[in-house]
């Protein structure tokens, strides 16, 4: 039997099932990550593998564990993070899922070969099938020259701190958008490549969006019901802008999308749509509408292809509210960018990074892989810090996001792709870290 198929053979999916379960019962929102931290340690070290923490702010680390080789191989990353999209909390949380299924909450448990519940598919699935590969590369007793490094990060979830209208969002809870693996990579943590798991139904992602977020204030005039005439209620004025912000977004996703597939000669490894989303919206008193508000927020998302200066996004959005007030005199507006966070993608398709993923999902899954749904291009990970920081990454991981995320029953993954990504990430670990190390 070949190194490959012995190591393939190793991989324990009752192990990485019982890891998985036991990661998704730890609260793990942004800012809370530490209980995480201190479980991936101790299966790092349950692993015999080396231990590092980068302390990246009070009671917040990247938890990192490292496989040594031989020497003279290049190293492969395995990167993911910690924290969760939601916190599992009905005061955080149900605002914006409308109802609390058991799959958005902080408790493991199984239904029909899918291991379900918070973090299941964002992203402890992707630790979970890193600590199977690397379980078995271990069991295996298979040689490599170049080092394999597991590095569990803090804060990768696209959030950051605001003032509004009505109260501050502060805080570690808001503070990620690549926080903990833009620390690793500026503080010594370094690999010639990089995979990071953020579900893709194991096809390459070698691309993804950045955004920009405005904070758009609807200037209105107060005043009561009673006398609604005499004012100009910041409410109603903020839905003309909406509607205006919408049609202007349509258009920005077609002209950009259609440019960077220019650009990218339509790569099936690039694909990228960059959508805009109105994401929330707040003025008045819910508890006194008698009252008409004199200030309505609206925040707005846009995502960038990757090399998009946002300043001429911001430019683009100060067009759109110029016209509308010229179409409406009482529409008076402010704009804010209160986040930016720059796309990035591999700037070689060609990669030996790229051949050695093609070759382990073709051995995996019995296929080639295809072009990237569009899904699965358009959403911001830190495979885009590590690709701007000089760590040539591409994103490969477990898990469908369209069935996740519409099944109205919260995260879950199903057994086989934790077992699919497992033998992927071992065999590209054979084969990368027994590779010489690419010429600098």
């Amino acid at each position: 039997m070949s190194d490959t198929n012995i190591v393939s053979a190793s991989v324990d999916v009752e192990a990485g099932k019982k890891w998985l379960m036991e990661m998704i019962d730890i609260s793990s929102p942004t800012g809370s990550e530490a209980a995480m931290g201190q479980y991936m340690l101790e299966r790092f070290r349950a692993l015999g593998l080396e231990t590092r923490t980068q302390e990246v702010e009070d009671n917040r680390f990247n938890a990192i564990g490292i496989l040594k080789g031989s020497g003279g191989g290049s190293s492969l990353m395995f990167d993911a993070h910690m924290d969760t999209s939601l916190t599992g909390m009905d005061e955080h949380d149900i605002s914006v899922l409308g109802e609390m299924h058991p799959g958005f909450r902080a408790k493991a448990f199984m239904e029909d070969n899918f291991i379900r519940g918070l973090g299941a598919w964002n992203m402890k699935h992707a630790l979970a099938s890193y600590l199977m590969a690397v379980d078995a590369l271990v069991k295996s007793r298979v040689r490599l020259k170049g080092d394999v490094v597991i590095a569990a990060v803090v804060g990768e979830i696209e959030k950051t701190p605001v003032e509004t209208v009505t109260r501050p969002y502060q805080g570690a809870l808001y503070r990620g958008a690549g926080l903990g693996t833009r620390y690793l990579a500026t503080h010594g943590v370094r690999t010639d490549y990089a995979i990071v798991g953020e579900l893709n139904d194991l096809h390459i992602t070698a691309a993804h969006p950045g955004y920009c977020w405005f904070k758009i204030s609807v200037l209105g005039h107060f005043t009561r019901t009673t006398a609604i005439e005499r004012g100009v209620n910041a409410v109603k004025k903020a839905a003309r802008v909406i509607d205006a912000l919408d049609l202007w977004g349509r258009a920005y996703t077609r002209r950009e999308t259609e440019a960077y597939a220019k650009e990218t000669e339509q790569h099936p490894y690039y694909v990228v749509k960059p959508n805009v989303n109105m994401g929330a919206i707040e003025g008045g008193w819910p508890y006194k509408p008698t009252w008409s508000t004199a200030i309505c927020n609206l925040y707005l998302d846009v995502r960038t292809i990757p090399g998009k200066d946002p300043i001429a996004v911001q430019q683009e959005v100060e067009q759109v509210l110029e016209g509308v007030s010229q179409r409406d005199p009482q529409v008076k507006t402010r704009v804010e960018m209160y986040m930016s966070n720059p796309g990035g993608r591999l700037d070689d398709p060609q990669s030996y990074l790229v051949k050695a993923a093609e070759k382990a999902i073709a051995q995996v899954k019995g296929k080639e892989p295809g072009r990237v749904p569009e899904e699965f291009g358009s959403y911001w990970c830190d495979m885009n810090i590590l690709n701007r920081l000089g760590i040539p990454a591409i994103t490969v991981g477990p898990g469908n996001e369209r069935e996740a995320r519409f099944d109205g029953k919260g995260e879950y993954v199903a057994v086989q792709e934790l077992l699919d990504a497992a033998q992927v990430y071992a065999l590209c670990a054979q084969d990368i870290c027994n590779t010489a190390r690419p010429q600098m």
